[in-house]
């Protein structure tokens, strides 16, 4: 049986001896948290980033892999401001693993009051995917909250891969591909933003976060990676989607510098194309 569930969370921020013309480029600010790890044999290895004070977390992701690296689990954690990494080493390659983890808290001036950042997580923890076929979840956040970011939980060292991730207006949607000859699961998370901030003296702020999409034309060697920006915005998740039926496959992509997401495929060929999402975060919203 298949449960979806729902972890809400929140940090308070606090008083701040912030001068009202000092928001005048806006109240948001993000800030990232990189990681590195080298994985040892004998088991897999956990890697957890931690956001600063009074700062909630959008999104993880590894940015950088060896080719003797498997990335198992990359979830939200159980309090507002982590991420959690499950990686383990096979073969001879290099062992080393990186990642990051977008982060956003609120400057908010002493007469505005103190308000609260809530986040929340919706997790499907097992998704069935049988041999040789794809199963599609979608995780919606409701119409009250930005999807920011999103996870995924291998069920063992199996074969099922994301073959999609693509934003929806209020959430995430996952297409599992199995490439095993058995039966296997896995689990999908949401990492959503309640999207009105209201301080305790009445004042809102709206956080604006967007998708931007692209159809992007990949190929073997140099060709299978490309980048894209958020121009002013801050990058927050990337997803993307390619043809199950097709060899070509998602081998990694994260946001990159602060504005930036970067896409890199395997076993492409010359001329393939690929669908890419960025989730962009404006940083120029206000009170009001």
């Amino acid at each position: 049986m298949r449960f979806t569930t729902a972890v809400r969370l929140s940090v308070l921020i606090a008083l701040l001896a912030v001068p009202a013309d000092a928001l005048a480029a806006g109240a948001v600010r993000t800030s990232s948290v990189t990681g590195r790890l080298v994985v040892p044999g004998g088991g897999p290895r956990t890697m957890r980033l931690q956001c600063p004070s009074n700062t909630v977390a959008l999104n993880g992701a590894v940015t950088r892999r060896g080719s003797g690296v498997v990335v198992r689990r990359s979830t939200p954690g159980s309090d507002p401001d982590s991420w959690s990494f499950r990686v383990a080493a096979s073969g001879s390659g290099s062992r080393t693993v990186n990642a990051v983890l977008r982060c956003v808290r609120l400057e908010i001036p002493v007469r505005l009051g103190v308000a609260r950042l809530h986040v929340r997580t919706r997790i499907r923890h097992i998704v069935p995917v049988p041999a040789g076929a794809t199963a599609t979840v979608e995780l919606a956040c409701g119409s009250a909250w930005s999807g920011t970011g999103y996870g995924f939980a291998a069920d063992g060292p199996g074969n099922v891969r994301l073959a999609s991730v693509m934003p929806t207006g209020h959430g995430w949607r996952f297409t599992l591909e199995n490439t095993g000859a058995a039966g296997a699961r896995a689990g999908v998370s949401a990492r959503c933003l309640r999207t009105r901030v209201t301080t305790s003296r009445g004042s809102t702020l709206d956080f604006r976060v967007a998708s931007r999409a692209a159809t992007n034309t990949v190929g073997p060697g140099a060709d299978r990676s490309f980048s894209r920006s958020c121009g002013d915005g801050f990058s927050l998740a990337t997803g993307s989607s390619v043809d199950p039926a097709d060899s070509i496959e998602l081998a990694l992509s994260s946001p990159l510098g602060g504005s930036r997401g970067h896409w890199t495929f395997d076993n492409a060929s010359a001329g393939d194309q690929v669908q890419s999402f960025l989730a962009c975060l404006s940083r120029a919203s206000r009170f009001h």
